[in-house]
């Protein structure tokens, strides 16, 4: 008998950066940056329910039909592994590294942050920033180090402007933010000057670029991965409203402009018409699990590598998945841990209805002798106990080092 609270969660609210203490692991909101807006809309302008020449309706579904076809002749694949990066052309570095996990068939799409910070092996180039990756080989290089990091294969690449973010939320014409604190900072070197009030208020283009890039609070980085992701949130509302329809050809043409991509233009069309209209739940955001360390003198973030790889596996598979349901149980004493592992699974196609709370346990486990169980055992090198129901219960032993 269980003894937690069944507990669903919104595919589109899954998070997870992990930062553990001696009395808990804290779980914030993953950062998605000013350039990730613009790449967004992309690849999934259309997920936000711009809609503008069909609604749902026969005609729509002839479309989503169509759609599927020129996918194939498109990618001759039912999944693609995009890695989106906001760079700063100026130093080679870059500010945002998010990889797109979309699920074709049925037109999913998984934004993953992976920490500009974290430290990692760059092939051929030695330990360094992530962000610094950029400088060998430009995406392709940044590719690289995330395929390194996660074992992840990348089927595409966008590279963005950051300064394309603005521009798009002025074309939305503006985004009701609810500003969680008062927030004041000049850097007269830098030409940054942030002054936001605590409360929801209307803010242009401009000040949803200060409410994103401030981070001198007790959060730092944290805090501000999580208000960009808060904002990329307000968009894709702003945008399922019928009003704001047939502004997206518009907000696609230019976020196209500030693109960089391997994606040719049939390929990006093919995508928007797939994703045209699909509900906001059909998009997933989640991080990497990390934590802040330094390095030397250098503030930097260490990804845990195990979960690194498990989530590489569950979420980024190129073949669906066993079918079998899976009830995930978290029992490592922290709450709300199993959310990460929830939208991995889910964003890599298993079939996961809910998940539940239980009393700390030292040892994590699979129950079950489904293929599901099979699969989840040898992802994390566990030997399924036997079972009717099949069960991942997440045991202390299974949160992030640190």
């Amino acid at each position: 008998m269980f003894l937690g609270r069944i507990r669903g969660i919104a595919l589109g609210r899954s998070r997870g950066i992990f930062c553990r203490n001696k009395d808990a692991m804290r779980i914030s909101r993953p950062r998605t940056t000013v350039s990730l807006v613009a790449a967004a809309f992309v690849l999934l302008a259309a997920i936000a329910g711009g809609v503008a020449i069909f609604h749902r309706s026969i005609a729509e579904n002839v479309s989503i039909d169509l759609a599927r076809r020129d996918i194939g002749a498109a990618f001759h694949r039912r999944r693609l592994n995009v890695l989106v990066v906001g760079d700063q052309a100026d130093e080679a570095t870059t500010d945002t590294i998010v990889l797109a996990h979309l699920d074709l068939e049925r037109r999913t799409g998984t934004l993953m942050s992976v920490p500009r910070d974290t430290w990692v092996a760059v092939p051929h180039h030695g330990h360094m920033k992530i962000n610094s990756a950029y400088a060998f080989g430009g995406a392709d290089g940044t590719a690289r180090a995330v395929t390194a990091l996660t074992g992840v294969p990348i089927d595409a690449t966008l590279a963005v402007d950051p300064q394309g973010a603005k521009q798009i939320v002025d074309a939305i014409g503006g985004l009701n933010i609810n500003v969680e604190t008062d927030m004041n900072y000049d850097d007269n070197y830098g030409d940054l000057h942030i002054h936001l009030k605590q409360g929801e208020q209307f803010l242009t283009g401009g000040g949803v670029m200060h409410y994103m890039r401030f981070r001198h609070d007790a959060e730092s980085d944290f805090g501000r991965m999580r208000r960009q992701q808060q904002v990329m949130r307000e968009i894709v509302r702003e945008l399922g409203q019928p009003q704001n329809w047939p502004k997206v050809p518009r907000l696609i043409a230019l976020a196209r402009a500030d693109v960089k991509t391997s994606l040719n233009d049939a390929q990006l069309q093919a995508l928007v018409e797939l994703y045209r209209g699909v509900p906001q739940d059909n998009v997933r955001t989640l991080t990497l699990p990390s934590r802040p360390d330094t390095v030397g003198d250098a503030s930097v973030v260490i990804v845990d590598d195990r979960w690194a790889h498990i989530i590489g596996t569950l979420l980024f598979g190129k073949n669906d998945p066993p079918q079998d349901v899976v009830l995930v149980s978290n029992a490592t004493g922290a709450p709300a841990f199993a959310t990460t592992v929830v939208g991995a699974l889910r964003g890599g196609g298993w079939n996961v209805a809910t998940f539940i709370d239980e009393p700390l346990k030292k040892s994590s486990e699979i129950v079950g002798t489904s293929r599901a169980a099979t699969a989840l055992g040898k992802t994390f090198s566990l030997t399924p106990r036997k079972g009717s129901a099949t069960i991942l219960r997440l045991g202390a032993d299974a949160l992030p080092a640190g």
